[in-house]
């Protein structure tokens, strides 16, 4: 039984609020309480979560374990009345190792020492299994030492499948994967770039030798944090690591003060580019701002230097047309060697957001001087793109722009110019016309002429084209006739027409009379008698 306590001056409706106010204070607390994350072994939150943090009741977040591991519950755990659930997130380790997990999990067949064969393999969803080659029958029970088991798996609706072999040898239950030597690679995770032999792989399938190392970073290292390994190695048909990921930060997430902290880049004087590896690679004397952007009103963020090489200013931007009220950044004026390391930008919420930045002078090697090649620059200092050209029109063979990546490769080999020449005067030529070929180099020209008797109607040369085809259309010869040439007065002529290219015409003159002018004319190839009519 309560006593109820009345205070001098208190009235009922002042006793009756307070006893409301405790009560909801009690049911706050118990059916609207935060849960603490816990430290998981062997494992990791996904999203930027970590252990440390809370998350608010109803809330979820997910989890996954290491090479090796298996999760032992739901990947999602919920916060319920101030309590995980359905359990705190656990790793355990898997018998066997990571190849077995893939296909499916595989109960745990008991042996000891004085077992000499096994029981039945467990069945896994979406596999066939076999036994030294042939399919199971249900109804087997005995396994004696030696018998192999494989378990093959069908295809998932993402395309992926792995098969390996179980085999019982005295007693122990050993796993192996069985697979070939290459390695499928899909290229479906968002916001991830992979890179091979510094080539990024653009394709959605691709197929690679045993031994391929893959390199992979996010797309922006400032706007995405990676979950996973960097560096994966095709071995024995599998990739070897985590698969990686990356997840967008608070930008992404509508500056939410439980993501990390988004970071942009910023540069003068010089050029700054994001390493296959996920670095980012500032050339010496280089400006650089990094900023955090984290909204005012909730306080300051910070910056923390993995070095103490200098003290970096820091501070809410004022440049005009940014944000002063969302970017925090951090200058570093005329970049040194000595400014490489780790940049942190910490939230007054205490979540993080790295980046490594190595100051290095990259570049690329020097522009060979190749025959008939032109390029737009000489220089090979990183981020430079070159745009090459060849000189009289010649094909250019290979990539026409290339750019020194921060590796201090080029994106392509260096192309070359073909030298590219005209055949002959290609296909069906019109009658009585005759080619001759000056020059077959691009730009050089074939003249055209006609056997006697024809005129050419039509262009009197070609041009060989870069396409190695010699400029069309192609004159014709027509054959060629001349007027009647007339009668001089007190003459006469000696032939009759039509009169054709070659033909000649001879004049006379009347008894009495002596002529004056040329007494032969000839039709020529031009349709024009060779001379006048004579008196």
């Amino acid at each position: 039984m309560h006593e109820r306590v009345i205070t001098p001056n208190a009235t009922d409706a002042t006793i009756e609020e307070n006893m409301r106010e405790r009560i909801a204070s009690h049911l706050k607390q118990k059916y609207f309480a935060p849960c603490l994350l816990p430290q998981i072994q062997n494992g990791q939150y996904l999203s930027g979560y970590r252990a440390g943090l809370t998350i608010v009741n109803g809330s979820g977040v997910s989890f996954q374990c290491d090479e090796g591991y298996l999760i032992s519950t739901s990947n999602q755990i919920e916060c319920a009345l101030g309590e995980l659930f359905p359990h705190n997130p656990s790793c355990i380790p898997h018998l066997g190792g990571r190849d077995i997990v893939k296909g499916g999990d595989i109960s745990d067949l008991g042996y000891g020492a004085s077992i000499k064969s096994c029981a039945p393999p467990a069945k896994v969803q979406g596999s066939l299994v076999y036994r030294n080659g042939e399919p199971l029958v249900d109804n087997e029970q005995n396994f004696p030492d030696g018998t192999e088991v494989t378990f093959n798996c069908i295809e998932s609706i993402m395309g992926e499948k792995t098969t390996w072999k179980i085999i019982y040898i005295e007693d122990l239950l050993t796993a192996r994967a069985v697979n070939n030597n290459t390695c499928i690679f899909r290229n479906q995770e968002p916001n991830v770039l992979s890179f091979y032999n510094d080539q990024e792989i653009r394709e959605e399938v691709v197929e690679f030798p045993s031994g391929a190392v893959l390199i992979s970073r996010c797309k922006d290292i400032g706007k995405y944090s990676m979950i996973g390994p960097n560096k994966r190695r095709c071995m024995g048909g599998e990739w070897d690591g985590l698969k990686p990921s990356c997840f967008g930060l608070n930008q992404e997430n509508d500056y939410s003060m439980e993501k990390p902290p988004t970071v942009l880049f910023r540069h003068q004087n010089g050029p700054i580019a994001q390493s296959n590896d996920g670095k980012l690679i500032v050339y010496p004397g280089t400006v650089l701002h990094m900023e955090c952007l984290w909204m005012k009103r909730f306080g300051n963020p910070r910056w923390n230097v993995s070095h103490d090489y200098r003290k970096y200013p820091e501070g809410w931007t004022a440049d005009p047309g940014r944000d002063s009220q969302l970017e925090y950044r951090l200058s570093i004026y005329h970049a040194s060697k000595d400014d490489s390391g780790v940049f942190t930008c910490e939230t007054p919420a205490r979540h993080t957001h790295s980046v490594e930045i190595i100051v290095k002078a990259v570049h690329c090697p020097v522009v060979p001087q190749r025959r008939g090649l032109t390029v737009n620059t000489q220089s090979t200092k990183m981020n430079t793109q070159l745009k090459f050209t060849c000189v009289n029109g010649n094909a250019l063979i290979g990539a026409q722009e290339i750019a020194c990546l921060p590796s201090g490769n080029w994106s392509a080999p260096f192309p070359v110019c073909e030298s590219i020449e005209c055949g002959e005067v290609g296909g069906i030529l019109p009658p009585h016309l005759r080619v001759t070929i000056v020059s077959r180099e691009v730009g050089g020209r074939a003249q055209f002429s006609c056997v006697p008797g024809f005129g050419i109607r039509g262009p009197h040369e070609t041009i060989c084209l870069t396409t190695g085809e010699w400029a069309t259309p192609y004159p014709t010869c027509v054959e060629v006739q001349c007027d009647n040439p007339g009668i001089p007065e007190n003459g006469y002529i000696q032939g009759t027409g039509p009169f054709k290219a070659g033909d000649v015409v001879q004049f006379n003159c009347n008894t009495d009379y002596m002529m004056e002018g040329q007494p032969i004319v000839a039709c020529q190839d031009n349709g024009r008698w060779s001379g006048p009519l004579p008196k």
